[in-house]
């Protein structure tokens, strides 16, 4: 859809008309869930992210700056909101003494077929072997540098990190996943780095 399409759907959303409200969630759906996603590695969190950035949106639309593309507004609500689930996920596993897996909570989600399901929890399981010992920080800025190929600029609009803040955590999130692929490729002989 164009970006005056958009926008025409963002000045009759602010006039409270929600089927154009509804409208833009149906377009823009597929983005959030997708970054927040990629983020969380979790089908559960995901939805309550984009479920959130949602209800964001529309409490915030009015001050929504018509300059500013709406996806790119979005998707730092989004980033944001996975930030801070992954904060919170930090905190409360660091109050968790003994975790197994028959006490972690499997999320399907239904609207979604097998095969996409599968590729999920690949790419899920990958991502997270990756960056399991990355902190937020470092994996919010991994994730907007390396998977999603921003900018330094782009992910400081994001973030509100500086410049050296982001430069400082790719740099140890690189350390890490490196020596992650390292012992992997020694256990397996797959991955040359």
């Amino acid at each position: 859809m164009d970006q005056q399409a958009v926008k025409r759907l963002i000045e009759q959303s602010i006039q409270g008309d929600q089927i154009s409200f509804r409208r833009l969630v149906e377009i823009h759906q597929s983005f959030a869930y997708s970054v927040a996603f990629r983020l969380t590695c979790n089908e559960f969190e995901t939805e309550e992210v984009v479920q959130e950035a949602f209800i964001r949106v529309w409490k915030n639309l009015p001050g929504f700056k018509k300059e500013m593309r709406f996806s790119t507004w979005l998707y730092k609500i989004v980033v944001n909101l996975c930030y801070d689930s992954l904060k919170a996920a930090r905190a409360r596993n660091r109050f968790k003494i003994h975790l197994s897996e028959n006490t972690e909570v499997t999320n399907k989600c239904s609207n979604y077929n097998a095969e996409l399901q599968l590729s999920n929890r690949e790419q899920a399981d990958l991502i997270r072997l990756l960056t399991e010992k990355l902190s937020p920080r470092q994996k919010v800025v991994f994730f907007l540098s390396e998977l999603e190929e921003l900018d330094t600029p782009e992910i400081m609009a994001i973030t509100g990190f500086s410049a050296g803040k982001i430069k400082s955590n790719l740099y140890c999130a690189r350390q890490v996943i490196r020596e992650k692929l390292n012992n992997i490729s020694k256990i397996h002989g797959r991955y040359e780095i």
